[in-house]
This record gives C-alpha cells, structure tokens and sequence, in this order.
C-alpha cells in the first residue's frame, strides 16, 4: 500500500477513535429524565414523596432538627426516619458511582399491600447511561439473588451495615428502584410498561409544574386511595372518616420545608368533582378569620370555615350535600321543613351566618366526652338570628324560652336557650363538622354558640367576659403568624391534648401512646392546617411547631385580660355597695381599670401618664360611699365608683410630682389631709378638695423627695416624716421642725421609716441607709443610731420591718434575702434562685404571722416568704408585677392574690 492511502487511512482510524470515543462518552453521560422517578412508581401507591437532595435531608434529619429524639419515641414514626435514611447509598454502595446517588432526586411512595401491611418503595432518579451502567455493574456483583422479571432483572442485595435486611432492586429507564418488598419493585416494572404515566393526568401535571426545587422536597396525595391506605391504621368503626378522606380532593402536593424547630408544608389541593370537600370552597374568596377573638383560651382543637360570598359557599355547600351518599334523606327532611316553615332549613339558617363558623373543643373531660364541644356561627346580629331559631324550636316543639339566664354578677347575664336536637341539623352540618353539638345554645355578642351542656355554654360566656380568649393565647398569635392572613378553612390542635378527641377513630393495637409518649408530645405546641382558594386551586399551609420550653398555664381561678401589660401593684378596693372587694388597677399605656370580683372589667379610663401613688379611698361626700384619689406626675385625680371625675377633679399640679401622694385621717373624721413633694423640691398640703391647707409652713428641702410622705402617732405625739437625698425631715402637722436626727444619714430611696415600739419609751422610726446601714432615730428625743450589716453587701435593696414590738429587720437584694433579728444578726440568709426586683411587700396573715412578697419581672414570677425565710407553700407562682393579697368576697374562707401576668393577663390565685 502507497504511503498517501496509508496516511488516508492513519487520517480515517484517528476520526473513526475520535467519534467514537465521543459518542461513547455522549452514550456514557446520556442525560435522563428526572421526571423518570415518579414514572416508576407502583399504580397502587397513595402517598408520594420526592426529595430533591437526599443528602441535604439526611443532613437536617441527623444534625438540624432538635425533636428527632422525642419523635423516634414513636415506633411507627420512627421507622419514617428509617426509611428515610435508606435513601443513604453508602449503606448499599461501597464504591462507584453509588456514592453520588445522595445527590440524585429521589421518590419515596407508600402504598398498601394486603389488609394491614403499608410498604415503601424508593425510586432514584439516575444522572446519566454511566452512572447507571456503573449500578448495574455493583448489583451483579453484589446481589445474593436476581431474577428476569418480564425482561427486568429484579436484584436481592442485603444492606452492608446489616446482612440481616434484605432489599430488592431493580434499573429501568435510568430509573434505580429500591423495596423491601419484592411486590413493589415488580409493580413499580408493570408500571412503566403499561406506557401510562401519572402525567397524563391534567390535574396532577398541573400541580406538579407547583412544586419548588429549592424545597427539600415535595408531597404528593392521591385522596381517592387514602381511605385503602388509612384503614390499619383506623378503628374498625371509623369507615365515615375514612370515606371523608378519599373526598378531600382529588390530588394534593405540597413542598415541605424542615427546620430545627418547625416542619412547615406548602402547596396545593385540586377537585375536579363538585363531590370532593374542597369543593365547598370554589370560586369563593378567603376573608380574615374573628372567630380566635371569642374562642375561650383552653381551646384545644377547632376547625373554621370563612367566607367572603356567603351565596356562593352556600350553592357550593348544597351541591355538596346533594351528592353525599344520604342525600336523599337530607332532601326529605328538608322537605318536611319547607312544607312547615315555608323555607328550607339551610336557607333559613344561611340567611343568618356572616360568613364564619366553627366546630371547637376546649380541655378533653374522660367522664363526660361531649362536654366542652362548642359550634360556633358568626351571625347577622342577635336581633334578625333569634327570630330563625324560635322558628326551628317551634318546628322540633321545643320552648322558646330562656330555660336560664346565668348570670356572671350583678350586672352581666345570658340567657341560654333549649336548642333543637334534631336528625336534619345533624345531617346537614354533619356533612362538614364531625360533631354537631345542639342541645343548648346562647349569644355572645353577634356570635351564636351551641354546646351539649349548660355547664360548657357558661364556662364559653364567662371566658369571653375575662377577655380570656385563643386570641391572647401565649403561644397562638405567633403559631398564626405561620399562616396567611386570609382563608377559607383552618384546623387548629394543640398535639398534646390532641389524641383522646381522636383515639376512637385510631386502631388501638398501633395507636396507644404510653405514659412516657404523653409525656414528650408536650413538647410540641400545635399542628395547624390552612386551606384558601386562589385560581381554581386551593392553596394549602399545614405547620407543625416544636416548643419544649413553653410555660404550663397558671392554675388561676379566674384570668381577666386588659389592653396592655400591668404597669403598678394591683390595688383591693371596697364596693360600697355590696361590701366586697374590687380590683383597680393601670396598664402600660395608662388606662386605669375596675375589675369585680369576678374578673368583670366594669369600665376603662384612659389617664395622662403613669399612677405614681398609691389608690388611696376616700370618702369625699361623708356618706359612706367612697372615690379613688391618686396622682401621676402632673395631676391629681379623684374618681367615683364608675370612673366619672368628683367634684373639681382632676387638678393640674404646681409642678412636676416627685413621688405618690399621701393620704391622712387625723382624727378619724374624714377631714382629710394630703401630702405630695413636687420637683420644685416643696411639700405641699392639699384638702380633700385640692385646696391648699393654710397653716402648713410649706417645707423647702434640699434636694427631690422620692418616697411618699408618712406620718406616724406615737405616744401621743405626730410625727410628718420625709427624706431627700441630703437629709431626713420630722416635722409637726404645721410644717414646724419636731424632731432633729443626731446623726446625718442619707436614707435608701427605695426604702420607707418604718414606726417600731409604738406608744413606748423604745418608740423609734427605722429605715435602711443607700449604703445597706440600719438607720434607727429614736422618738421623740432624735437620737441616731446607725449598724452596719456585714452579711449585705448591696446597696441596691428595700428595707422592711417585721413585727413591730418584737422587730425584726429585712433587707432584700436582687440576688439575696436577708433577715435579721432585733440584735442585728442574721436569722436567715437565703440566695435567690433568680434575680428579683429590690422592693418587698409586707402581708400580715394574722398578728403574728407575716410574709414576705417578692416578684421578678425578669423571669416572671412571684415569690411569699415566711418570715423564717421558708418558701410559702405552692409558690413560685407565674406573674410580672406585684401583687395584692385579701378577701374578694366577704364569704370566701381562702385568701385571693392579684397579680399580672403574662400576656396582658391578671391573675387571681386562691392563697390556702
């Protein structure tokens, strides 16, 4: 051969390497469908789940999430995690291209097999013909057995960290399929040859296009097989529920998002058929939901339904019940109305709904089920809603009458109703809500709730008085904040309380949570379910939030919410009219309340700054009717028992106030004198009716007075004390000089004299010094002593005597309590658990029994020392100011305590 044709065909050979060398690799990186995965699912499957990175959950399953341990409690979920963590390559592929399958996307389906059994298949999406040439290679080498399944090779390879565990696998169409179960992986074969695909489905390619790769992944629910799917895991009895789940939609996908401390889904739901739930909400507009603003606080599960068009949900809401499998029961019921009333039963009843209405459950009672269940209907007012129900009543012959009115107090009453327990009612509501409780009903507001005991209706009316509703829930407003601002259904449940309200429904033999398993689902707070319609889809948020921390509710007998936070120690007044005791007291943003003694707010006044005095009652009018006095930094205020000003009042100060406004009674004939310092550094002496008193030498100090002025009887002799920060002032009731203190101290600004040894030669007033020194001046002859404390080593604190003619001192500091005998020794020394505020509060239970009251606002709660330093019984107890202690009612044989708590709550406990 010439050496050109030799060169020609040298040219030849190298393009002939060339090309294919270049179609090998091309043949090599042949790119698949990701698509692909999903395709090999088995027909029978109910719930998809697609994973985009494998090894981004894995990460967040094993490191992120702080709850793992408390779900892997629960066998069956802890087997989710198990398969999950199959999706691991390196527990089947030691070497290869099985390595880079965790970056693959990745299908999970469930589906039935059997009566009882749900199995998993695993369906990975392979990059390219190498990555897959390159498994097949390692399953023929590695797999125990294989098998040619109608031209597929179905692979048996065990799981390298566990040679117990044997699994099943099968290639096809770059697709790696992977079960336990060798059934699945032949219906996962079967599938993909019977060249149909799920993408056919409009609906479901609709949906798909949805879903977002930036997700960790993707849900997708094939409702009509969830009832198949549901039923081991289902009571025997619960067939109606799980027929209600094979009509929700006809497909749902959801991406979901997994945290350290929430699991969040969002995506959307899709009906075809006017037979199907969602449904009930086409074409009708989400609106913001009111319904948490009347819920009672110790909501546990609800669901609610909102709607803007209220003619559209309920054309939506017939066509629905007309396709339900009774309808034709329905019909003739409804009939039977018509023929009577001369309108049908949901027609009448829609007529009255604003657009809002929810089935609702309060704390689970063992012993009585159905009591606690509320259904709840936003309503045109009570004035067109009553007239309908009187109509049903007259219709199912019952009395129209209150059968009761409860009364929360002398002021406040509901009439409750006999309802109407009627098979059409239930029926027609039936078809939405799983309970239908109508035995009673009554109003609050434009609201109008049914409940299937008298007891339940009160508990709702009087909550709602208390403003003690879901709405304030510590946890719920910032669950909510998970959610959109509108919609069209929301199902709300507390996940500890939540499984006694659903057990009957469960198969027992998989679903019996032990005392342990109780135990760790209170760390999770709720799981909330949102669905609102947009665009002919429906719009779906499910939310799940783990909250381990939260605090447990107080065991309150009553909690009354007011606007803001409690801003000074709430204050017991006396209603001169019944002789009971009410509670006054002022928020953050100023508004000064009265609360009866059931936790009523009787009315709100708005004031111009903060109360800086204690409420002083007086008896203005000498009639034995008393008003409220008070001052804030420029006024001085008096308010009668309603909260309309007496007199001349409010009256504008001279200058600013230094400090609370004290109030005497000299001689006990309500001749009333009242001191107040003011920033021009006077003290001024004003009459019950804001008048200035002649005769009072106004007194020029040194510096501001801080603490109130105090006056003090003692040996027959009075005694009008203050203090600035130079020096302490005793005068006479002229504003004379009385008694001159022997030694100069400057005494704590926090802490009042205190008067010991009263009417006796040892008769002395005693402070603390701003240097932790117990300061004594001796009456009437001023001489000054002054101890120091060596156990205190704080200058920030409050000084308080115990015991008056046996004294005994105590100095509390932020970090310490400390209480010392009449020789200045230490009877107890006790360290706080946490910080509280340097002010104390002195209860006398009895002549010889005192307590100590400390609060810390930084932890919210409150503390009652004995005086022998010992932790009252039942405390620490939750609250954030302050508080008061006494009789609310003349009858009780318990003391109350009034305190504020958290969330703009007051509390009253009951003291034992």
């Amino acid at each position: 051969m010439s050496k050109r044709n030799l060169g020609i065909l040298g040219i030849i050979l190298v393009f002939t390497f060339i090309i294919s060398a270049v179609l090998w690799n091309l043949y090599r990186h042949q790119s698949f469908q990701s698509n692909n995965s999903i395709d090999a699912v088995p027909a029978n499957a109910s719930v998809i789940i697609k994973i985009n990175s494998p090894s981004n959950l894995l990460n967040i399953l094993n490191e992120d999430i702080k709850f793992r341990s408390e779900l892997e409690s629960f066998q069956s979920i802890k087997s989710i995690f198990q398969v999950s963590e199959t999706t691991d390559s390196t527990l089947f592929f030691t070497e290869g291209a099985g390595r880079s399958l965790d970056e693959c996307p990745t299908v999970i389906a469930f589906s039935k097999l059997g009566k009882e059994s749900i199995e998993w298949s695993i369906h990975i999406a392979l990059k390219n013909k190498g990555q897959e040439n390159e498994i097949n290679s390692w399953l023929e080498n590695n797999s125990t057995q294989k098998r040619n399944y109608t031209g597929f090779t179905i692979f048996q390879t065990k799981e390298s960290a566990s040679a117990g565990k044997s699994y099943f696998s099968t290639l096809q169409n770059g697709t790696l399929t992977l079960s336990k179960s060798p059934l699945l992986v032949e219906g996962s074969i079967r599938q993909q040859q019977s060249g149909r695909s799920v993408y056919e489905d409009p609906t479901f390619t609709k949906l798909e296009k949805t879903t977002s790769k930036r997700a960790d992944g993707s849900v997708f629910i094939k409702f009509s097989k969830l009832d198949e799917f549901s039923e081991p895991f289902l009571a025997s009895e619960a067939k109606k529920f799980a027929q209600f789940m094979r009509k929700i939609a006809d497909w749902g996908v959801l991406d979901f998002e997994i945290s350290d401390d929430e699991l969040i889904l969002n995506g959307f739901l899709s009906t075809e058929s006017n037979s199907s739930f969602i449904s009930v909400f086409n074409g009708v507009e989400p609106r913001k939901p009111t319904i948490q603003e009347i819920l009672p606080l110790n909501i546990r599960l609800f669901a609610g339904y909102n709607f803007s068009d209220k003619q559209g949900f309920l054309d939506n809401f017939t066509n629905y019940i007309l396709r339900k499998d009774n309808h034709s029961k329905i019909e003739s019921l409804d009939q039977q109305y018509e023929n009577r009333t001369g309108t049908s039963f949901l027609k009448a009843f829609g007529n009255i709904i604003d657009g809002e209405m929810a089935l609702a459950y309060s704390n689970f009672n063992a012993s009585n089920p159905n009591q606690g269940r509320f259904l709840v209907f936003r309503t045109e007012g009570q004035t067109t809603t009553l007239p309908v129900l009187k109509q049903m009543q007259e219709f199912y012959g019952v009395n129209r009458s209150p059968i009761t009115n409860y009364r929360v107090d002398e002021s406040t009453s509901f009439p409750i109703y006999r309802g109407f327990d009627s098979q059409l009612a239930t029926l027609v509501w039936g078809s939405i809500f799983p309970d239908v409780p109508t035995q009673y009903f009554s109003f609050y507001r434009n609201y109008l709730v049914f409940a299937d005991s008298q007891k339940s209706l009160q508990s709702f009316l009087y909550d709602n008085v208390l403003n003690k509703t879901l709405d304030s829930h510590a946890y719920y407003s910032s669950f909510r904040e998970n959610f959109s601002y509108e919609e069209n259904f929301f199902l709300f449940a507390e996940i500890p309380h939540l499984f006694p309200y659903i057990e009957n429904e469960l198969n027992p033999a998989i679903f019996h949570p032990t005392g342990e398993q109780k135990k760790v689902l209170f760390n999770f707070y709720a799981t909330g379910l949102q669905i609102s319609n947009s665009s002919g889809l429906n719009y779906t948020t499910l939310y799940g939030n783990y909250a381990p921390h939260r605090d447990k509710e107080p065991r309150t007998i009553w909690q009354s919410r007011i606007d803001t936070m409690v801003a000074m120690k709430p204050a017991l007044v006396d209603n001169h009219y019944t002789h009971e005791k009410e509670i006054l007291v002022q928020d953050e943003a100023h508004n000064l309340y009265l609360i009866n003694n059931m936790g009523r707010i009787l009315w709100k006044k708005p004031l111009d700054g903060k109360i800086l005095s204690e409420i002083h009652q007086i008896d203005f009018y000498k009639n034995n009717k008393y008003q409220y006095l008070f001052n804030t930094g420029k006024k001085l205020y008096l308010l009668d028992r309603n909260g309309n000003h007496v007199a001349k009042y409010p009256f504008t100060l001279p200058s600013e106030a230094a400090n609370g406004l004290a109030v005497f009674d000299y001689n006990d004939n309500r001749n009333y004198r009242v001191f107040l310092a003011l920033k021009d550094r006077k003290v001024y002496l004003f009459d019950k009716s804001g008048a200035r008193v002649p005769g009072w030498n106004i007194p020029q100090t040194e510096g501001l007075v801080s603490q109130p002025v105090q006056f003090f009887r003692t040996s027959g002799r009075d005694y009008i004390v203050f203090s600035d920060a130079y020096r302490n002032y005793i005068m006479d009731r002229r504003g004379n000089h009385r008694v001159m203190p022997g030694k100069s101290f400057e005494r704590n600004n926090l802490s009042p004299f205190f008067l010991e040894h009263p009417d006796s030669e040892k008769s002395a007033i005693v402070s603390s010094t701003s240097g932790g020194q117990v300061a004594k001046i001796m009456l009437p002859s001023g001489k000054t002593t002054i101890k120091e404390i060596e156990e205190n080593t704080s200058n920030n604190h409050f000084f308080l005597l115990l015991h008056e003619n046996d004294p005994e001192y105590v100095l509390v500091s932020p970090e310490k309590l400390l209480i010392l005998n009449s020789e200045y020794e230490p009877k107890v020394e006790e360290t706080l658990e946490q910080r509280v505020e340097p002010v104390a509060d002195l209860y006398k239970f009895s002549s010889s029994d005192h307590k100590i009251g400390l609060v810390s606002e930084d932890n919210s709660v409150i503390y009652l020392y004995n005086s022998d330093g010992s932790l009252y019984k039942g405390f620490p107890l939750k609250g954030t100011s302050r508080f008061s202690i006494g009789f609310l009612k003349s009858s009780a044989y318990r003391f109350n305590l009034i305190t504020g708590g958290e969330n703009n709550y007051i509390y009253n406990y009951r003291v034992e």
